[in-house]
């Protein structure tokens, strides 16, 4: 492979080059978003329901490989955004398809949107992706989610399993993590029971909503943090997620 050649028109042709040029380089490289779990689900590649248009590129790296992670995309022909990779380049960096006027939106180490996730330890699970986990809690963080993530993350439940491991989408994880952030385990239980009455609606298979309680109830019973408890009384009288702003 030639990963000097410039980007590709065809978006998940263009993913794989990618993530093979940062696998040949020794780039920690995982891919989330839409097409991670186009990459992962046969759902999404086959089901009508599912199906749509890619237009972007998510990634995740390590703060450590940061300067290899920049040398990797300019040799692979995208052009940085200069500014906001100064300013910001210990957490996100922004790179830029020229020729297909495409973004490439890059995680350094964490996602901090309406909510952070850690993907230090967790990176290395799947050689192209996030974890399943990690791919629905990214889509899932989101407060006022879209029919398009819940499009993706229904992908994820039609395909795997609710489990504790990393087979599949991992409960065990998603309910530690949630016992000691009251305000992500809050915005993910709504977003589970959107995605639960969506799924209905839309006469998804009854394995889909079977899945969804499955997780819930594993979040629910899950023992709870002091600092949880305590977030718990004050409740929606405080806002529990952040309002991220869109990168320039």
């Amino acid at each position: 492979m030639n990963d000097t050649v410039g980007p590709i028109s065809e978006i998940t042709e263009e993913a794989v080059r990618i993530l093979e040029a940062a696998k040949a380089n020794d780039v920690p490289l995982r891919l989330l978003g839409g097409l991670a779990i186009y990459l992962q689900s046969p759902s999404a590649k086959t089901q009508e329901q599912l199906k749509r248009s890619y237009k972007d590129l998510d990634f995740v790296t390590l703060s450590k490989q940061g300067a290899k992670t920049k040398a990797l995309f300019t040799k692979l022909g995208y052009a940085g955004n200069k500014n906001f990779n100064a300013l910001h380049g210990h957490q996100r960096l922004l790179f830029w398809d020229e020729l297909h006027g495409r973004q490439v939106d890059i995680f350094v180490d964490r996602m901090q949107m309406c909510h952070t996730i850690d993907f230090r330890p967790r990176l290395y699970i799947d050689e192209r992706t996030l974890s399943l986990a990690d791919l629905m809690l990214t889509k899932l963080q989101i407060v006022e989610v879209n029919e398009k993530d819940m499009l993706d993350v229904m992908a994820l439940f039609m395909d795997f399993d609710v489990e504790n491991s990393d087979k599949g989408i991992n409960s065990a994880y998603i309910s530690d993590l949630l016992a000691n952030d009251w305000g992500f385990n809050k915005t993910l239980d709504t977003n589970l029971k959107k995605m639960k009455a969506f799924a209905i609606e839309n006469s998804f298979p009854n394995i889909v909503v079977e899945r969804i309680d499955r997780l819930l109830t594993a979040m629910e019973k899950h023992p709870k943090t002091f600092s949880w408890k305590a977030r718990a009384i004050v409740g929606e009288r405080v806002r529990w997620y952040e309002l991220p702003e869109e990168p320039r």
